[in-house]
């Protein structure tokens, strides 16, 4: 989470757009930056199975972060895109274009499904509009957040359905969309070089190393609070 904000300086420093592609060291929970995860997630529960929560930087609610998926995140001037919305989009469609590659039967979720709310449940129990679909599962959800005139935009990409990780730490059941057959995506490597390729045809290139050891750097700054159980569990 830090580095993604640390991309975010980078960008609003130098205006460029910056893709970035991870996995996570270990299973992980994250909350939006305004969920309200005290009410919706077990924390003793949590504490006890010794599994990692952080409060991302941008909305949204809690998501389950497989250590066999991948997570992305974008950072650029807004202007390069317009508009939140249009980023959203814009960044999804070539996600799913990477999948279709794969010969997966990627869309994006028509938009105004229903409304977006903070309401307790997870990113991944429903689609509201925007998100990459997979054989009518949603795949891919993303959040979003604007600082001062530059944006993140980051998500997970799910390689299977989660939802049964994140049931065992709710303090109470919700419900979720109707249940659909489950396929595993390809292996994570697979995807992210699909998803690579796809940046550099629209004309990416490698971050310089010393951008790279730059926003590791800067990281320490942002880290203090991304670290801190008062942020990850401020609300």
């Amino acid at each position: 989470m830090a580095i993604d904000r640390a991309l975010v300086d980078h960008a609003s420093a130098h205006r460029t757009i910056v893709y970035r592609l991870y996995r996570w060291a270990g299973d992980t929970l994250s909350f939006g930056a305004n969920e309200a995860a005290r009410r919706t997630w077990d924390r003793g529960r949590l504490e006890r199975a010794k599994l990692p929560c952080v409060r991302r930087p941008t909305g949204g609610r809690g998501v389950w972060h497989d250590a066999a998926d991948l997570t992305y995140a974008a950072t650029a001037p807004l202007a390069a895109f317009g508009d939140l919305r249009l980023a959203y989009r814009l960044i999804h469609e070539r996600l799913a274009h990477a999948l279709r590659q794969l010969g997966l039967d990627a869309v994006v979720a028509p938009a105004g499904r229903r409304p977006v709310t903070l309401d307790p449940g997870a990113c991944f129990d429903l689609a509201v509009g925007g998100e990459v679909l997979v054989a009518a599962r949603k795949t891919i959800g993303s959040a979003q957040a604007l600082f001062g005139s530059s944006m993140l935009q980051h998500g997970a990409i799910a390689r299977a359905d989660r939802s049964h990780s994140l049931a065992r730490f709710r303090l109470a059941a919700f419900a979720q969309a109707s249940a659909i057959p489950d396929a595993e995506l390809p292996g994570a490597d697979q995807l992210a070089a699909a998803i690579l390729a796809t940046w550099q045809a629209d004309g990416a290139v490698p971050l310089p190393a010393e951008v790279i050891g730059w926003a590791e750097h800067e990281s320490s700054v942002h880290g203090v609070r991304y670290q801190d159980p008062s942020w990850t569990w401020r609300r």
